[in-house]
């Protein structure tokens, strides 16, 4: 496997992981794109936290998210920041979560706004993964390496 990630993604996660990170990277690992919702105000968060960002309250649960997203914006990066260039990132709109970036496993001439999307995963170094889209057809279920 290639490992694409870079010396500064890996700080950050040393700094800023936490066990919802934690948490977040092992459901990622079995092919599984899952949040926390609050169980207070019922608000999801994304990325997943271990407090509620719009109550404040400590009580969370993890819920899996939808598997299908709708594509809101995109645009291809000619440089590498954490990824391979050129790379493909969006803006996805899932069902009960919202907007949040991720990585669009498809060419960028192929793409359009408003097009359905499939959730995948990629793992980028030894234990760290990420979710990533692909236009609806053809997505495996399952997490793969590069």
């Amino acid at each position: 496997m290639k490992d694409i990630i870079d010396a500064a993604t890996k700080d950050a996660l040393s700094v800023f992981g936490g066990r919802a990170t934690e948490e977040f990277q092992r459901r990622l690992a079995q092919g599984r794109l899952c949040s926390t919702r609050c169980r207070a105000c019922h608000a999801v968060a994304f990325p997943p936290r271990e407090f509620c960002p719009d109550c404040h309250g400590r009580e969370v649960e993890w819920i899996e998210l939808p598997k299908e997203a709708t594509l809101y914006a995109f645009t291809q990066q000619q440089r590498g920041l954490r990824f391979l260039a050129p790379d493909v990132i969006g803006l996805v709109e899932v069902q009960g979560v919202g907007h949040f970036l991720s990585r669009i496993d498809a060419p960028f001439e192929s793409l359009a706004i408003g097009m359905r999307l499939a959730v995948g995963f990629l793992q980028i170094a030894p234990g760290i993964w990420v979710h990533q889209y692909r236009p609806a057809r053809g997505v495996p279920d399952g997490p793969h390496d590069p």
